[in-house]
């Protein structure tokens, strides 16, 4: 290249240079811009979720987390029970297709006499929420802490027992009206006024109840996983658009069936939320008191007449706490309806009824 050329060449050379910068200072400095912007802001993670299906000593379990905390639980009625050996197993948030959505609360018959329940939960691990498939098993083990009502306050369960091959029902926390159901019992609850409708354990704002050695033992023994009928229930709920949770409030389409049944056409089920005066009753105590609860006594059987063991809404109620007021007037409406000089009969009340030793054992140490 000649002399001339050459020096033209290099000093054309500065002059790209030039132009390269011209364009890329623009940049830097809205690259310098966003980072101060973003200097004094959290950005939000984004959702995640993984399940995982594993098949453990004959059981195939599936493991959900994710990222979103579970809604707070609605407040609703219990179905009635349908029949004799039927047991509750408390509704819940399911996830999926990217959302929470509600699974009712059923009454199901159990795998085999002598099984009781233990709900699942959701509880705060290594960042994200883990949902702890709940089981069949010969005694109530860990739930969380989680206060699903009707017997499961957050430890333990209160609303019945296995004897003799069947199952008692606890009145005051049951809705009985099938004149065949005998075997009812009251165990009144103490309550306080505080309703708890945090769903899961751990994190920020969940429950901090922690298993106890009783629960810890119940853990390790042998578990039936849920019924046919139970992961039927599962399934419709999670592909119900009624069912998925609203930020608004609005409630799912069924909060709970007497049975599970095609698209929820049960015609006992729950399809609005409990009135405002109910919701104390519902989620009464903490995991706490529910301890202490479940190691005092005060189980009455009742052998009473067909009338008293329907258990309605009405004498709910009147087991639950009804203000002083409205049950004694209720007393003198009673009183009136009998005829002068007659009582109507009752049982003696026995402070404790017959069990086996080994109820007796568990029971305290629940």
């Amino acid at each position: 290249m000649p002399w001339g050329s050459a020096r033209a060449a290099a000093a054309a050379e500065p002059t790209d240079q030039a132009r390269i910068m011209k364009h890329l200072t623009p940049l830097a400095l809205a690259a310098g811009l966003l980072a101060l912007t973003l200097a004094g802001c959290v950005v939000a993670p984004a959702t995640t979720s993984t399940t995982v299906t594993k098949t453990e000593s004959g059981i195939t379990t599936t493991t959900v987390t994710t990222t979103v905390a579970p809604p707070p639980l609605p407040v609703y009625e219990q179905p009635a029970v349908p029949g004799p050996g039927y047991l509750w197993t408390p509704g819940y948030w399911a996830w999926g297709d990217a959302a929470y959505y509600w699974v009712p609360g059923v009454w199901v018959l159990p795998p085999r006499v002598g099984l009781l329940w233990t709900p699942g939960w959701w509880g705060w691990s290594g960042g994200s929420y883990r949902w702890h498939l709940g089981y069949w098993g010969p005694t109530i083990g860990f739930y969380g802490g989680i206060n699903y009502g009707f017997g499961y306050f957050g430890t333990g369960y209160v609303g019945g027992y296995w004897h003799g091959g069947e199952f008692h029902y606890n009145r005051s926390v049951n809705n009985i009206r099938d004149k065949r159901i005998t075997n009812v019992y009251v165990q009144n609850i103490t309550r306080n006024t505080t309703i708890n409708r945090v769903s899961y354990n751990g994190g920020s704002g969940g429950t901090t109840v922690q298993p106890t050695t009783t629960e810890k033992a119940a853990l390790q023994q042998p578990h039936v996983a849920p019924t046919t009928e139970q992961m039927r229930q599962h399934a419709m709920a999670v592909g119900e658009h009624g069912q998925r949770y609203r930020p608004s409030g609005d409630g799912p389409a069924v909060y709970g069936s007497s049975r599970v049944s095609e698209r929820f056409n049960d015609p006992g089920a729950v399809r609005a939320p409990a009135p405002d005066h109910a919701q104390t009753p519902l989620l009464p105590m903490t995991g706490q008191e529910a301890a202490a609860a479940h190691a005092a006594p005060g189980r009455v059987e009742e052998r009473a007449a067909p009338e008293e063991r329907r258990g309605g809404p009405a004498e709910r109620e009147s087991a639950q706490g009804v203000p002083a007021g409205r049950e004694q007037i209720r007393r003198e409406q009673a009183q009136r309806r009998q005829p002068p000089g007659t009582q109507r009969a009752r049982p003696a009340r026995q402070a404790q009824h017959p069990r086996p030793a080994h109820r007796e054992r568990e029971h305290e140490e629940r």
